[in-house]
C-alpha cells in the first residue's frame, strides 16, 4: 500500500552482516529497546548496548497487543526502538511508537481503527522516539513506508501518517538467507504490484513512470534469476525504493485496487495476503482490460506492463501476463473460500472500501463477487495452505 502523504525519507543502510554495527551506531548514547519476532529472537541477542528486549508473536499483534506494546516501550524509557521482523512486527512498532510520547493520539487512532478502514494520524503528532526497522522479509516496504496495518476484531485498518515512517532502515542480506525461495519471489511480486497497481491510476507523473518501470524490470529479472544473497538484498533495496524514489509520485492514493480484495480474502478466509493477492490480481486487471474504469485506467496499465515485460518473455496483456508470472515463479494461490465466505468478502469490500472508504468508489458487492468467482483459486489446497493465522474474531459492531 501507498498513500499521498508529505514525505520524509527513511535513512537507509544496506550491506552484508551489518545489523550489529549499524544498530550500535544508531543507538549509541541513547536508551534502546528491541522488539523482535519471537521466532528469530536470536537476532536481538547479537546486538550490543540494548537495554530492553521485547519478543512478540506476530500472529497476536492486534490493536490491543499494539497498545500493550506501546506501554512496555514507554515503561522501558527507551529513546530509540529497534524493530526486527517482518512487516507485521515493524508495523506494530511504528504504531506503538506513537504512544510513547502521545498516548492519547494512539488511543484515539486505535479506537477509530475498530470501526473505520482508514485512519489518518493528525499532522504534528510525533512519536518522540526513532524507530530503526530491520526487516527479515522482503516486499512489504514497511521499513520505508508511512502506512501501517493494524488488525482489529472487525478487520484490518490502514493507518496513514508520516509519524509511521521509520527513521532508519537496516537492510542486511544475512537476515534474508533463511527465507524460502517462494517467499522471496512473493516479496518480489508484492513490490512489483505496488508499482503496477499505481499505474492503474489515470494521473501519472512522467518521472514517476520512468522510475516505476526501472524498478519493476529489476524486480522481474531478480525474481527470474538465482536468489543469491546479493540478489535478495537487491530485491529488498528495490522494494524500499518504491517508497524512497519518485516511483509513486503523483499517483492517486489507494490506486492498487486488488489490495482491498486481497485484504478481505485474507481476513475472512484466514489465508496469507500474498496467496490472496496471487489469486485475485489478474481478475481485477481483467476487469480493467474489459473497460470497467471503476477498477482502474487501462491505458496507463497497458503501457506500464508492456515496458516492464519487453524482455521477460511474458504475455503483453496485463492480466494474462501477471498470471503467467505467478505460475513461472511457482507462487501458491489461496484455497477457494466457501460460498458463505465469498458472500461475506464481497459485502465487506463494498461496505469498508467502496461505500465507506475512498478506495473503490462505485464498486458494489456483486461487482466484487464477479471478480471472486473468476479468481484463480488453488485447485489442490494442502491441509496447511498457509502459515497459522489467529482465530477469526466476530465482526466489530463499531462505527458504520
Amino acid at each position: 500500500m501507498s498513500a499521498a502523504i508529505r514525505r520524509r525519507r527513511s535513512t537507509l543502510v544496506a550491506g552484508s552482516a551489518i545489523t550489529p554495527a549499524a544498530c550500535a551506531a544508531i543507538t549509541s548514547g541513547r536508551r534502546a529497546a528491541v522488539v523482535v519476532d519471537e521466532r528469530i529472537a536470536h537476532l536481538a541477542r547479537g546486538l550490543e548496548s540494548i537495554d530492553t528486549v521485547i519478543a512478540v508473536d506476530p500472529a497476536e499483534l492486534d490493536a490491543t497487543a499494539v497498545a500493550h506494546l506501546s506501554e512496555r516501550v514507554r515503561a522501558a524509557r527507551a529513546g530509540v526502538v529497534v524493530a526486527i521482523g517482518g512487516g507485521t512486527t515493524i508495523d506494530a512498532v511504528n504504531v506503538a511508537a506513537i504512544g510513547v510520547s502521545a498516548p492519547r493520539t494512539l488511543d484515539w487512532a486505535l479506537a477509530r481503527a475498530d470501526g473505520a478502514p482508514v485512519v489518518r494520524i493528525p499532522e504534528g503528532d510525533a512519536a518522540g522516539i526513532d524507530v530503526v526497522a530491520v526487516p527479515t522479509t522482503v516486499g512489504t516496504s514497511a521499513e520505508s513506508n508511512a502506512v501501517a496495518i493494524v488488525r482489529t476484531a472487525g478487520g484490518q485498518c490502514l493507518l496513514l501518517g508520516e509519524v509511521l515512517r521509520p527513521r532508519y532502515a537496516v537492510l542486511d542480506d544475512v537476515n534474508y538467507r533463511s527465507l524460502d525461495a517462494r517467499d522471496v519471489r512473493a516479496g518480489c511480486l508484492e513490490a512489483l504490484l505496488r508499482l503496477a497497481g499505481a499505474s492503474t491510476a489515470a494521473r501519472a507523473h512522467p518521472r514517476a513512470t520512468a522510475h516505476a518501470v526501472i524498478l519493476a524490470r529489476a524486480l522481474v529479472a531478480l525474481g527470474d534469476g538465482p536468489l543469491s544473497d546479493a540478489a535478495r538484498l537487491r530485491i529488498a533495496r528495490c522494494s524500499a525504493a518504491t517508497q524512497r524514489s519518485a516511483a509513486l509520485r503523483g499517483r492517486a492514493p489507494f490506486s492498487p485496487r486488488h489490495w482491498y480484495l486481497a485484504n478481505e480474502v485474507s481476513f475472512v478466509a484466514r489465508t496469507t495476503k500474498m496467496r490472496a493477492t496471487a489469486s485475485v490480481v489478474s481478475r481485477v486487471w481483467q476487469r480493467i482490460e474489459d473497460g470497467d474504469s471503476r477498477w482502474g485506467s487501462l491505458g496507463p496499465l497497458e503501457a506500464f506492463w508492456r515496458e516492464v515485460v519487453r524482455e521477460a518473455r511474458l504475455p503483453l496483456a496485463p492480466a494474462a501476463g501477471i498470471d503467467a508470472l505467478v505460475a513461472r515463479w511457482g507462487l501458491p494461490l489461496a484455497p477457494r473460500p466457501s460460498e458463505d465466505a465469498l458472500a461475506s468478502i464481497a459485502g465487506r469490500v463494498e461496505r469498508r472500501w467502496a461505500r465507506r472508504g475512498p478506495a473503490l468508489p462505485g464498486i458494489t458487492a456483486p461487482d466484487v463477487r464477479d471478480v471472486l468467482d473468476r479468481a484463480r483459486w488453488d485447485p489442490n489446497p494442502s491441509a496447511e495452505g498457509s502459515r497459522l493465522l489467529p482465530p477469526l474474531a466476530p465482526e466489530s459492531r463499531g462505527r458504520r
